[in-house]
């Protein structure tokens, strides 16, 4: 069974207000997976907030972001592996540093390590996309704090819990991810999820689009 990389990240960047919140208290956090490419150890999210660090944020999340345009079936995977990775190295001594402080630095930063290789990577994502939601002004931002925590569900061998998340069961057959029981259409709305009926709608969408050569 494959897992999908969910490229409807591809079109967040556009709908992202430019505000996020006032002064905070620095945030910290400390991950320690020896199996991540890279080991992520200790960030520090708000310490000394710097522009020239959130706009060198903007360059790398866009270039994340680009790299997911066209027809999935004519990426070259293991490229965009190596540039992912690059990618999470290059922000990955932003949060070090402290220098990221805004809602946007998180939920970029956020987008970033959703394209991580591990369990500790997608824990990374959901935190920092906690971070932008509290913070507010960014549309997405509750998407995306439901789709890293199933990320890092599934990357455990747990379900989902918001249904975010499809897979490729076969070629151009793609299905909605298991999802665990107890989470309600309205609790998903609130986070501006789709409910699960139009989450099953959305993959057979994916799989008539995968036959046809479609991206």
């Amino acid at each position: 069974m494959k897992a999908l990389s969910l490229l409807l990240c591809a079109g967040l960047l556009a709908g992202v207000a430019q505000a996020g919140g006032g002064p905070r208290a620095p945030t910290v956090l400390t991950l320690n997976d020896t199996g991540c490419r890279p080991t992520i150890g200790r960030v520090v999210f708000g310490l000394t907030p710097d522009p020239a660090a959130s706009a060198q944020l903007a360059q790398i999340v866009q270039a994340d972001q680009a790299a997911r345009t066209g027809n999935p079936a004519q990426m070259d995977w293991k490229a965009l592996a190596a540039q992912d990775e690059a990618r999470r190295v290059q922000t990955l001594a932003l949060l070090r540093s402290g220098r990221l402080g805004s809602a946007r630095d998180a939920f970029s930063a956020a987008l970033v390590f959703q394209h991580g290789d591990c369990s500790a990577h997608y824990q990374l994502a959901h935190w920092l996309a906690a971070q932008a939601l509290a913070q507010g002004g960014i549309r997405e931002a509750g998407w995306l704090y439901g789709a890293t925590f199933d990320r890092w569900q599934m990357s455990l061998g747990r379900p989902q819990r918001y249904g975010t998340q499809f897979v490729e069961v076969r070629p151009c057959d793609i299905q909605l991810a298991p999802v665990a029981a107890g989470t309600t259409d309205r609790e998903r709305e609130r986070l501006g999820i789709p409910a699960l009926g139009l989450a099953r709608a959305q993959a057979d969408i994916l799989s008539d689009r995968c036959r046809r050569g479609l991206p």
